[in-house]
């Protein structure tokens, strides 16, 4: 081979070393730029979250000048009250020898009512989606004093400290009453009313559908025994009457719900429809938890309730210019959250 053909192909293959280290560079480069621009991103994105986060902080903290503290344990008492007393469901059973064989009078009443057995009626159009609708409100049902309370921190501020004591109370009230009802008043549920076979000798009950009712086919469907499991471990396995299921709903819808009128009124319907549908109550259990909310919230209206006077002391504060100027101070604080 000449010299000359040697000298051009080690020419070439200089240049191809030089391209690859220049075209290596430019990547290593672009990587540097990338990551310099990730970088960037991530810093400026902590930056405005932390910003998000000191304004919030700022935001809770003068929204909790409004709160009294005082006013809040006292809102609370009724629903601490209704927890022991739940609680203590088998040991006043024993001592206060409470009745433990429940009523099945209920659909003997609503049949003559209404001349049908509404629960019957709703069950026959069973289907997977029907039971996913009737399951939601069943699945939330003990985050929603929770949800409403949180709804009125942050969507109504300040006016939504006031409506916090008052549905406490209420809430708290109503369940006592209910709770107390059970007691004395067992009543079978429909699941159990139409399900349950009884011994001819004895009268004793021999089988009867478990108490999920019709949600043992979510939890059939879901492969986890969340209702079975909710529903085992309750004390008090007959308490129909009165339905605080729809109580619930009832007590917020009595108390500005949330969003709007309409959205309140078609909870309500909503956990009325899946008590009926899934077995677990009658129509008349669900009109006699209406019906102690009611009762609660005119008590509180027109006999008495412990807020009245901060509510007096909240109007007229409103139209004092300092709290106009605080009002102003928190509203400019939670727009630039």
């Amino acid at each position: 081979m000449s010299k000359n053909a040697l000298g051009l192909g080690n020419g070439k293959s200089g240049q191809v070393l030089e391209n690859k280290k220049i075209h290596l560079a430019n990547v290593w480069n672009s990587w540097n730029r990338f990551t310099d621009t990730i970088h960037q991103v991530l810093k400026s994105e902590c930056r405005n979250k932390q910003d998000d986060l000191t304004g919030y902080c700022s935001y809770v903290s003068h929204l909790l000048e409004f709160v009294s503290i005082k006013l809040l344990v006292i809102s609370a008492l009724p629903l601490l009250m209704y927890l022991t007393i739940f609680k203590s469901y088998l040991f006043l059973k024993e001592t206060l020898n409470l009745p433990e064989e429940p009523h099945t009078i209920l659909p003997i009443i609503e049949y003559s009512m209404f001349q049908c057995l509404p629960h019957q009626i709703l069950s026959r159009f069973s289907n997977i989606p029907f039971d996913v609708l009737a399951g939601v409100p069943y699945m939330l049902h003990f985050a929603l004093p929770v949800l409403f309370i949180a709804y009125n921190v942050i969507r109504r501020r300040r006016g939504g400290v006031p409506l916090i004591y008052q549905y406490l109370w209420c809430v708290g009230w109503v369940n006592i009453i209910a709770v107390l009802i059970q007691f004395l008043f067992p009543t079978a549920p429909p699941w159990f009313n139409d399900s349950a076979v009884y011994d001819e000798t004895t009268g004793q009950v021999i089988s009867s559908m478990p108490n999920e009712a019709a949600f043992q086919r979510i939890d059939a469907m879901l492969g986890i025994p969340w209702f079975k499991n909710l529903y085992g471990k309750s004390p008090l396995k007959f308490g129909s009457f009165p339905s605080l299921h729809v109580a619930w709903p009832t007590v917020i819808f009595l108390h500005k719900p949330w969003f709007s009128t309409k959205v309140g009124l078609l909870h309500v319907l909503w956990i009325t429809w899946a008590a009926l549908y899934s077995s677990h109550h009658y129509l008349i259990d669900a009109l006699g938890g209406i019906s102690v909310v009611v009762a609660v919230k005119l008590g509180m209206n027109h006999v008495w309730e412990p807020f009245s006077n901060h509510k007096n002391a909240r109007s007229e504060t409103k139209q004092t210019p300092s709290n106009s100027r605080e009002f102003t101070r928190l509203n400019s604080v939670s727009k630039q959250v």
